[in-house]
């Protein structure tokens, strides 16, 4: 038997790691055990031993992990290696990274361990909260260790136990009242890291001084003195003193500025004077001085960033104004709020300091920040309710674990500053955070709160950083979230109109359902809740009491009468969306839409659908007016005495706006669609999960009425908002009309930079020639560029056929393949990709754009076929019917636009070049194919033949 906790210094560890034909436990099987026997960061043993899976291993697994067919064929079966690893492990207690993924392959094959397990995932998750990923590869990277055999089983069993020894140092330096905090969790929800923090404690002599006790009712976290967390949220500066007359901005010095005598060339390395860059700040300013709008398209090298930020910051420092920058991307906020403004803050002071002027951080210094929704910030209040909970889960209290740790430094309580990870964090996060009507009580001035933090600090700044789905979201909310600006700036603003089709439109699903009614039911449900607190009154009238009980019993008997209507509901619109399919159903390997037209309303079945709804329907009106019950019974009993009152009838409140929420939106799609939105259902391909979904036939008009219209001056700025050199179809989608224009080129010398092959002899799109030609380009690419290729696709099937395609021929030529959608994030893809260029990097969706690969990482783009939208997408289909002649007016200027995003990946810098190889013959043998070539940057155009590709890419490369 082993000891009760650890002792993590003396008792002998054993970390291991398996290797296996795949992912899948119930069908892959395991080919290589390797462990690592230590005490005390010494090894004293070690085991590895290939393992016969009685199968052929992919060429893929070989690869990735040198075991070859050979050597397995010779190895024993799983029994005879399983016997000789238990008798290695014996009762010591083990060590491994993602410990679900051995076990589950151990106990598949009827291996039951009783032996601690630690899950390095888990420590890493708690103790290193920002660490920006927890697979084994990102944590020997980020801690500095060499794994000398990655994906071989004694290679990462070793690289498991030094991440284990590093981590461990940490957790040894953990506070005293942290470390019992931990241990609580561990004991309540069962956590096995409960072993390894037990004995960590019960080591005394290897433990830091404990911390001070802080004094009586200040402990708020884990015994941090609540003040030092309030102390950090203290905002930057006072709010802003506005002006009654409007001072405007002298144009002339915004171009001085940046010049190469400029303020900006002293506070950014590297400045180069650009001139398409000041005539777009003159124009911005020019427009802001005016209150006018303006569309501004920027190529690429321009600079816009500051273009527009420079002549923002001076008009809302002179006028006591707030402008608020809106972008799509994270990566584009990271880099304004991290990188930009601070380059410009700098400037700024560089101003001052010219002029003789202290800057004092008043008014006249540039303050500036970032807002984001209410989802994204921890909630103190609805974290101590988590955290007292006698029953976490496991999920729960990996979650407490990292947001104790986090919070011992955080300013600003931002999920973004942690590493949620992959294991089912959404949902207790959701539960953490001050998204919900629950939360918003603790925004009073005496409590300490994030999320009103972070909104004092929004109205003191001049500068407000948001995304485009935070600024629709305070159109819906009447502009009580962001604090009142002044002038708006929209950057990537090709991305607006399909942020405000997301965001004023809805989908339902049986989660989101299932969600609200859980909130309800059990013992942890709100009526429960309610009348658990009744016992803690100290002083309520019977009468009151009675309503109480006779609400949460009546919610009880309801709830499950409510399920089967919901079911049979969803059971028949699931019949629907899978019968319009050609008779998939359920085995569909795909996913499914169908847009739910008038014609589809007339329909028999669609009868039966009104009768399903109108039994829910009833059912939920009967919720709501229990819950309106429950929360006026709750109301004004302040003096009760009652346990968590304040919270719980926030919750009730909460709970009865979404289930008002939900019953409104499901009437809209069952019974009374509105004319000017688009109705579908779809069913996701794996899970076959149905959605029922709403978006804006058009969504222009308004954001001309509830947005442009009512700032002073509103910038929309884009590298591509044009089509064939006109910003007409941008306007007209998003209603950004009666506004300048202005179109600046790239400082990019393109003909010199860039070069466009356009293949001659390219089999049409319809062919059936046309995937082995395109297998062969991206080949041939690759191969004369040395790797340093990404391909762009159109959906991820087309990307998985060319995949499976190519991979052996590229692997005969050691070039690695990269595909989007097998396993690995976006982000780890580009690393990848950048760490080793002798690679091809395959994309579709997200990669079109936002994707920075500058320098010699990318040197041939290829686009494997025009971007066009699917025509069978609900929204684009409803949308195309508004046009005369809906693909040359609509779906050609989409494109056009996407293209110009995908084109946009190979050319970063002044010092980059590349080749760009369109693959779609449309763009050479169709009347609206030169649209697409008269839209993209000045490349030096090159028509040759599929076989001269590689020639082209050796000669224009060097």
């Amino acid at each position: 038997m082993f000891p009760q906790h650890a002792s993590p210094d003396n008792d002998v560890w054993i970390a291991f790691d398996l290797e296996t034909t795949g992912l899948d436990n119930a069908k892959d099987a395991v080919i290589e055990i390797g462990a690592v026997k230590f005490q005390d960061g010494r090894t004293l043993d070690t085991f590895q031993t290939f393992v016969n899976p009685q199968r052929r291993i992919s060429p893929f697994i070989s690869k990735l992990t040198g075991i070859t067919q050979e050597q397995v064929n010779a190895a024993p079966p799983f029994e005879r290696a399983a016997a000789l690893f238990l008798a290695f492990i014996g009762a010591a207690p083990l060590v491994a990274q993602n410990a679900d993924f051995d076990v589950g392959f151990l106990r598949a094959n009827g291996i039951e361990l009783a032996n601690p397990i630690i899950d390095t995932y888990d420590l890493a998750y708690a103790l290193r909260p920002d660490m920006p990923g927890y697979s084994l590869e990102d944590m020997t990277r980020y801690l500095g260790i060499e794994n000398t055999a990655p994906h071989r089983s004694l290679g990462d069993a070793s690289a498991t136990r030094d991440v284990f020894l590093a981590l461990l140092e940490e957790a040894y330096a953990l506070d005293a009242f942290t470390l019992a905090a931990l241990q609580q969790l561990a004991q309540r929800s069962g956590w096995q890291l409960g072993y390894l923090l037990d004995g960590i404690a019960a080591n005394p002599r290897r433990r830091l001084a404990a911390a001070p006790m802080p004094s009586q009712g200040a402990v708020g976290v884990n015994g941090l003195d609540i003040r030092q967390i309030g102390d950090r949220l203290r905002s930057d500066g006072g709010p802003l003193r506005a002006r009654e007359r409007i001072s405007k901005i002298d144009a002339d010095l915004v171009g001085a500025l940046l010049s190469d005598n400029g303020a900006l060339s002293d506070a950014l390395d590297g400045f180069e004077e650009r001139s398409e860059q000041a005539q777009m700040a003159k124009a911005v300013a020019n427009a802001i001085n005016d209150g006018r709008r303006i569309i501004v398209e920027a190529g690429t090298g321009v600079g816009k960033s500051l273009a527009y930020l420079l002549p923002a910051a001076l008009y809302a420092m002179a006028n006591g104004k707030r402008v608020v920058v809106s972008t799509n991307t994270i990566n584009l906020q990271e880099q304004l709020i991290n990188k930009d403004v601070p380059i410009l803050v700098k400037a700024l002071q560089g101003l001052h300091q010219a002029a003789g002027q202290q800057d004092d951080g008043g008014d006249d210094s540039l303050r500036f920040t970032q807002l984001k929704g209410r989802g994204n910030y921890l909630c103190l209040r609805r974290w101590n309710r988590m955290r007292a909970d006698a029953d976490p889960s496991v999920d729960e209290a990996r979650l407490l674990a990292k947001t104790m740790v986090w919070l011992q430094s955080t300013a600003s309580g931002d999920r973004a500053e942690i590493n949620l990870g992959h294991r089912s964090a959404a949902a207790p996060w959701d539960r953490l955070s001050a998204e919900s009507r629950a939360a918003w009580g603790c925004m009073s001035q005496e409590s300490v709160c994030f999320l009103r933090a972070a909104r004092e600090k929004a109205a003191a700044s001049h500068l407000i950083i948001v995304n485009h789905a935070l600024l629709l979201a305070d159109i819906a909310a009447e502009g009580s979230i962001i604090p009142e600006y002044d002038a708006l700036i929209i950057d990537e603003a090709h991305h607006i109109e399909d942020a405000a089709t997301n965001r004023l439109g809805f989908d339902l699903t049986r989660a989101r359902f299932d969600e609200h009614l859980q909130s309800l039911s059990g013992d942890g449900g709100l009526p429960n809740q309610a009348l658990t607190a009744l016992r803690t009154a100290t002083d309520l009238a019977q009468s009151r009491r009675d309503a109480l009980q006779s609400a949460a019993d009546e919610i009880g008997a309801l709830l499950p009468r409510l399920h089967p209507f919901l079911t049979n509901l969803f059971t028949r619109l699931q019949g629907i969306a899978e019968g319009a399919q050609g008779g998939n159903g359920r085995n569909a390997a795909f996913a499914q839409t169908l847009r739910v037209t008038p014609a589809v309303r007339a329909r028999p079945d669609w009868s039966d659908v009104e009768i399903e709804w109108e039994h829910a329907d009833l059912a939920l009106a009967e919720l709501d007016r229990l819950l309106t019950r429950l929360e006026s019974a709750l109301g004004d009993l302040d003096d009760a005495g009652l346990l968590n009152y304040d919270a719980l009838r926030e919750d009730v409140g909460g709970a009865r706006e979404t289930g008002e929420c939900l019953r409104g939106r499901l009437k809209e799609f069952a019974v009374s669609p509105d004319d000017g939105t688009i109705y579908w259902l779809s069913v996701s391909a794996r899970r076959r999960e149905l959605s029922m979904n709403a978006a804006p036939l058009n969504v222009a008009d308004e954001l001309n009425a509830r947005l442009f219209s009512q700032k002073r001056s509103v910038v929309m700025t884009s590298a591509t908002l044009t089509a064939d050199g006109s910003f007409g179809h941008i306007v007209e989608r998003t209603g950004f009309a009666d506004a300048d224009e202005l179109r600046v080129g790239s400082p990019f010398d393109y003909p010199k930079a860039a070069a466009l092959c356009l293949p001659t002899d390219m089999p049409a799109p319809n062919s059936r020639a046309y995937n082995a030609a395109v297998d062969r380009a991206i080949i041939d690419a690759a191969i004369a560029a040395g790797g340093r290729t990404m391909a762009l696709f159109t959906s991820y099937g087309a990307l998985r056929r060319a995949a499976a395609g190519i991979g052996d021929e590229l692997q005969a030529q050691g070039i690695s393949l990269l595909t989007q959608g097998a396993g690995s994030s976006p982000d780890r893809l580009v690393r990848r990709f950048m760490d080793n260029p002798k690679a091809v990097l395959l994309g579709t969706a997200s990669f079109w754009e936002g994707v920075d690969l500058a320098g010699d990482a990318l040197s041939v783009l290829i686009v494997a076929r025009l971007p066009f939208s699917v025509p069978t997408d609900p929204v684009f289909e409803a949308r195309s019917e508004l046009y005369d002649n809906s693909f040359m007016q609509y779906a050609v200027p989409q494109a056009i636009l996407r293209l110009r995003q995908g084109f946009g990946r190979l050319i970063r810098t002044s010092d980059d070049r590349g080749v760009v190889a369109i693959l779609d013959s449309r763009v050479l043998n169709t009347r609206y194919g030169g649209a697409f070539l008269r839209s993209l940057p000045p490349a030096s155009q090159q028509k040759c033949r599929l076989a001269e590709l590689g020639d082209v890419i050796r000669r224009h490369l060097g």
